[in-house]
């Protein structure tokens, strides 16, 4: 299965339309990355996304031990 699409967008954009974000993180599951002045500031995951992340830093950081 490919990856959903990255989408960026300004931080005043999210917080306008942050149902609307909202749903594309849940439902499609976009990455949202959130700039200012063209400079990343944040990243929204899905909770899916983000526990996976974790899961996989943990076994990363076990690795290394």
């Amino acid at each position: 299965m490919p990856e959903p699409a990255e989408l960026r967008m300004g931080v005043s954009d999210a917080r306008a339309n942050l149902t609307e974000v909202i749903a594309k993180v849940r439902l499609l599951g976009q990455r949202v990355v959130l700039t200012r002045r063209e400079k990343e500031q944040a990243v929204i995951v899905s909770p899916d996304f983000y526990r996976q992340a974790l899961d996989d830093r943990a076994r990363l950081e076990s690795l290394e031990k």
